[in-house]
């Protein structure tokens, strides 16, 4: 590298300019200075220039000036010089082609460090002479040496056979890969029908027509790289067009600054996650000018599963077509620690890593994606510690530079911040799942409300009043009325084992099957045996549900059977409560369960309650249940209210007992009353008004 450059001082004060330029020239260099970009004329045309220090006029902000430089000198670096730093102009100063930023007053220091990083952007290499018309192929071969090999025409064939102009040795080439071929001044790559195919900037082809600074890769989109160049060599080096992957992994520091800050502010506003890790990918390919980026989360069950897989095109790659390293990413998961190998056959341990090798990779960068845990302890103490979900794992084919310090904590800091990302970002799907559950669930609820009757049920001799309170959106109680031939009237009352969705599902189709047994005028034992042989039959697993039917005529005369249920009770006009009993097992799980049948006579006045289990263990704060002596004290006081105030005292007492205690299992009561004063006798309808919900 030389030790003396033409360097341009331009648009700095007059102290800032003497300052400098005084230091610069006692250092050596050559320097010359102007006061804006519109004076330099012929000294921007000066092909012996090598680097700018820009300060931009005030009126033209601090990247204008630095994009015309860009126009005018593509390849020649440009250190920015301001009053101020911030992280949002770094950013726009890297986007418009800054080398470095540097921040007024100048030091000798800060202008060493700025030259420093300006001159790893100078042309110094002694390049091959070349015509215009002339083509050649540039790679690195497997020390990573430049490579350069001129294109002849009427073809360059290339392959792992020793007879090709350009041979490689590597297993994924076949013997006979591609030939470049020329015709009337125009160059084309035709695959010779090779095992793993020829690609062009990515894209598998047969035959395609090449452009200057077009990249194919033979032996698959992660293989050995060549890049086409044709006419003045050093133009086509130094523009824009050029790759940074194919001079080596070195990059300036603040490029890798700048690319990360704008990497972490687009992180904060990606919430899908898959976008999110193919940023972090791409990041990570640009930080360390690697081949192949891969992100690895952990599952479940504490593996590495591959997430997201890119190459430098910042294109997917297919889980099928790609091989990589365990070893490593295992390793840096199970012990938090990075990795860096730039040569995997030089070094202590490089044996360890023969099946990596053999897979054509030779250099390999894997960090942690950790974060930092917290624990609401109600203390400021109530940090935890640090979790690591998975790897950030880039490698390449060919030998990596030594990656600077600037450049290792480039990496890991975007890591730290791409774990937090992919956090959020999996809260954020989380919370949208839930969101589509809960309206879901809602509609659910909707739906199965819908299929109850109504709470209050009024006929000439009877009078119904329920209420359901399943403790989740749905819930597995069931209640129905029946209007029968006669004046009869039936009642059912049911509660399905569990909560939720499942149990609320076996409740619905215990309706249909119900309500389709209804059809056949069935003697009440025979209706209940058919409902659970159809149940044993559909096979409800290890759920099974209590269930009570009754049938009152207009006589007062009562028949039922109990399955398994709480039995009722019937409360009679003089305070007197009896249980009603007579049935047989819970329905659903016996197959070949027999039902009997009950007969009471009710009185005018006399009242059943009937309630699922769900009200009697229903718990206060001390974790007491309601409980069924409470129950009888309530209604032994109840005995003259009528239907609709008995309901609503019972809810009243247990939604006071059980304050400040969530609701553990579905609630349903059943209040009917025979004949009470003022019902429906000579026609005319008892007005009541539904129970109060919870809380009410």
């Amino acid at each position: 590298m030389p030790t003396s450059y033409s360097i341009l001082l331009l648009g700095l004060s007059e102290h800032g300019q003497s300052s400098a330029s005084k230091y610069l020239t006692e250092c050596g260099h050559r320097v010359v200075t102007a006061s804006s970009v519109d004076e330099p004329g012929e000294i921007l045309r000066n092909p012996q220039l090598d680097v700018i220090y820009l300060r931009p006029a005030a009126s033209s902000g601090p990247t204008e000036d630095l994009r015309r430089l860009s126009a005018l000198r593509p390849a020649t670096p440009v250190v920015l010089i301001c009053s101020h730093p911030s992280p949002e102009l770094i950013r726009e100063a890297w986007h418009a082609g800054a080398t470095d930023v540097i921040f007024e007053p100048l030091t000798p220091r800060m202008l060493d460090s700025s030259l420093k990083e300006a001159a790893r952007h100078v042309p110094v290499q002694t390049l091959p002479s070349m015509s215009p018309g002339e083509a050649r192929l540039h790679y690195l071969d497997e020390t990573g040496k430049e490579k350069w090999t001129t294109i002849r025409p009427p073809k360059l064939t290339i392959g792992r056979s020793s007879n090709c102009d350009l041979a490689f040795s590597y297993m994924n080439i076949s013997r006979s890969q591609a030939e470049i071929q020329v015709e009337d001044g125009n160059y084309f790559v035709q695959d010779l029908g090779s095992k793993h195919g020829t690609y062009l900037n990515g894209m598998r082809v047969e035959r395609a027509r090449l452009e200057n600074g077009d990249r194919i890769q033979l032996g698959g989109p992660q293989g050995q790289t060549l890049t086409f160049r044709q006419g003045d060599l050093l133009q086509t080096l130094l523009g824009p067009s050029v790759s940074r992957s194919e001079v080596g992994f070195s990059v300036s520091g603040f490029r890798e600054i700048g690319m990360l800050l704008a990497t972490i502010r687009a992180l904060s506003s990606i919430p899908l996650l898959d976008d999110l890790l193919s940023l972090v990918v791409d990041t990570a390919i640009e930080l360390t000018g690697a081949e192949r980026g891969f992100i690895m989360l952990k599952e479940g069950n504490g593996d590495l599963k591959f997430r997201c897989a890119r190459n430098s095109y910042k294109r997917p790659l297919d889980g099928s077509s790609f091989q990589t390293s365990r070893r490593v990413p295992d390793e840096v998961f199970r012990t938090g620690t990075r990795i860096v190998i730039n040569d995997l056959d030089v070094g202590d341990g490089s044996e360890d890593h023969s099946s990596t090798r053999r897979l054509g990779l030779r250099s390999i960068f894997c960090v942690p994606l950790r974060y930092l845990t917290f624990h609401d302890t109600g203390s400021m103490s109530g940090i935890g510690r640090m979790e690591t979900i998975g790897v950030l794992y880039v490698d390449s084919q060919r030998i990596g530079s030594v990656l600077s310090n600037t450049q290792i904590d480039a990496l890991e800091t975007l890591a730290s911040e791409a774990a937090i990302a992919i956090y959020n970002a999996r809260l954020y799907r989380e919370s949208q799942e839930k969101r589509k559950l809960d309206e879901e669930l809602a509609i659910a609820r909707e739906i199965q409300q819908a299929l109850l009757p109504g709470s209050a049920k009024v006929l000439p001799h009877v009078c119904a009043y329920s209420q359901n309170l399943p403790c989740r959106e749905v819930g597995g109680d069931y209640f129905d009325y029946f209007e029968l031939e006669g004046g009869r009237f039936g009642f059912a009352l049911g509660d399905v084992s569990g909560k939720g969705i499942a149990a609320s599902l076996l409740a619905s189709m215990i309706q249909g099957i119900f309500s389709a047994q209804m059809l056949f005028n069935l003697p009440v034992p025979a209706l209940m045996s058919n409902v659970n042989t159809y149940l044993v039959r559909r096979g409800t697993g290890n759920r099974f549900v209590t269930f009570f039917f009754g049938i009152i005529d207009p006589d007062g005369n009562c028949t039922y059977t109990n399955a398994g249920h709480n039995p009722p009770f019937l409360v009679r006009r003089d305070g007197t409560i009896e249980e009603l009993r007579e049935g047989g097992p819970v329905l659903g799980i016996f197959p070949f369960a027999q039902y009997e049948s009950g007969t009471i006579a009710l009185q005018p006045g006399d009242h059943l309650v009937l309630f699922t289990d769900g009200a009697l263990e229903a718990r206060n704060t001390a974790g007491e249940e309601f409980g069924e002596e409470r129950l009888r004290a309530l209604l032994t006081g109840l005995t003259r209210a009528s239907s609709a105030d008995i309901l609503a005292s019972l809810q009243k007492a247990i939604t006071a007992f059980s304050a400040n205690t969530p609701q553990h299992d579905d609630i349903t009561m059943m209040v009917l009353g025979y004949r009470e004063e003022g019902s429906r006798e000579s026609g005319t309808a008892l007005t009541a008004s539904p129970p109060p919900q919870p809380g009410g």
